[in-house]
């Protein structure tokens, strides 16, 4: 099976690299720019990251999901767990994956749901967010509508710190499970802020819920925005976490039984 997650695996300079030698960064000497006033240039010793450590940054797991979804990537994605035609979904989900910035142009993202607890949703927008991480390099971002609300108060309570705008300017943010939190003005005006934000910065983001956009508990305006920046994916109403946790247990048994 095709993975992208092997990558994340080498996240050290090769030792085969003629430019660092292994080392991981590539030392340089330049001017410190005084000749034209104190005569004689003084030369100075800098480092530089190498190109060979490219990927390391993005490897190194910065996007906050859950550790559960550590591993995640589009290509071990099961769509045949569902047993029903997924195939219009999985050209989606691949064509988000493979052609990001095209989607990105167009400030489109995904709104991916079910009401069904268990149906895989944040587990595709991990796949897919962590394999366009992969494939651009760009910076990805996950993060839950409550503990956005927690950064954005923290900014509030302290000026000089501003917790919550990563999770505005990264090129890819997951939102996850929005809709179900009871709204107060506060946080119904923060989240329009956000959403709003990023549709007006071409800043796609893959929002999960187990709600129909129409059905969120949310103010109209926002609620307008996200269905004018998302694709909806409905996914089958069917618990695959319920199917995987029932197929284990029987494995379970057999063994103990036929041990």
């Amino acid at each position: 099976m095709k993975t992208l997650s092997g990558t994340q695996q080498n996240i050290t300079a090769s030792n085969n690299c003629p430019k660092c030698h292994g080392r991981g960064w590539v030392l340089f000497q330049t001017s410190d720019g005084t000749s034209e006033l104190y005569g004689e240039p003084v030369m100075l010793d800098y480092a530089k990251r190498c190109n060979c450590m490219a990927n390391a940054f993005v490897s190194e797991d910065r996007t906050e999901f859950p550790t559960i979804y550590q591993d995640c990537d589009i290509y071990k994605f099961d769509w045949s767990a569902y047993g029903c035609d997924t195939e219009d979904m999985k050209r989606v989900a691949f064509s988000f994956f493979n052609q990001f910035e095209k989607w990105q142009k167009e400030s489109k993202g995904l709104y991916i749901w079910s009401k069904t607890p268990g149906s895989g949703k944040t587990y595709l927008s991990a796949c897919v967010a962590k394999s366009v991480m992969l494939r651009t390099q760009k910076v990805v971002k996950y993060i839950t509508p409550v503990d956005y609300m927690d950064k954005v108060s923290i900014g509030y309570k302290d000026k000089t710190i501003e917790p919550a705008r990563v999770y505005r300017e990264c090129s890819l943010l997951v939102l996850d499970d929005i809709g179900t939190q009871i709204q107060s003005e506060w946080h119904s005006q923060e989240l329009f802020r956000l959403i709003d934000y990023r549709t007006v910065n071409n800043l796609p983001t893959i929002i999960t819920s187990n709600y129909k956009i129409e059905d969120l508990k949310l103010d109209e305006r926002t609620k307008s925005r996200i269905m004018k920046s998302s694709i909806v994916l409905h996914m089958p109403e069917v618990s695959v976490r319920n199917k995987k946790a029932a197929a284990e247990q029987g494995e379970f048994v057999n063994r103990i039984l036929g041990g």
